[in-house]
């Protein structure tokens, strides 16, 4: 059974630019009086509306029984797991993998602001530790399950886990 990763916010990210872009379509139609600039109007639109589908609709990262299928807006590719030869989450989740390396746009690195605050003020409130060594890790935000390039990565080592 394949499992696909796709943050759910991307569906309203794609939705409200949809929608904006479809404002602008009714505003062409109230505003314009020539049937020309109309029509330079939508197929601006349909341009618009199809590259909101390519940025934030189209990519995905599925998990198949021995592969890992990365769909971005502009190439898809499938790298083995047993090709895979690290996982970076600096900026967004790259696999450097026997090939190269693949960028996963549908995991960028986010919770910035989670991150630094649990961080920071983690144990005022909530769970004070009873040892030095229970909440004594560090890692980077990207890295952390609190964005889509930690938690993609996640997925990814844990599948290579279950292969070994």
């Amino acid at each position: 059974m394949y499992e696909t990763f796709r943050p759910r916010s991307n569906f309203v990210w794609a939705g409200i630019s949809i929608v904006l872009i479809t404002l602008f379509a009714a505003n062409s139609f109230l505003v314009n009086t020539s049937p020309l600039h109309i029509a330079v109007e939508l197929l601006i639109c349909a341009a618009l509306i199809g590259i909101s589908i390519a940025i934030w609709i189209k990519p995905k990262l599925v998990f198949r029984d021995h592969v890992i299928e990365v769909v971005n807006p502009l190439r898809t590719e499938l790298i083995p797991y047993a090709d895979v030869i690290d996982l970076e989450t600096q900026w967004a989740l790259t696999i450097i993998h026997t090939q190269g390396k693949t960028t996963v746009w549908v995991a960028p690195a986010s919770g910035k602001r989670k991150w630094i605050a649990e961080q920071r003020f983690g144990m005022l409130g909530k769970n004070v530790p009873l040892s030095e060594s229970r909440h004594n890790h560090s890692g980077s935000m990207s890295g952390s399950l609190d964005s889509f390039s930690g938690q993609a990565a996640y997925m990814i080592r844990e599948r290579i886990k279950r292969l070994h």
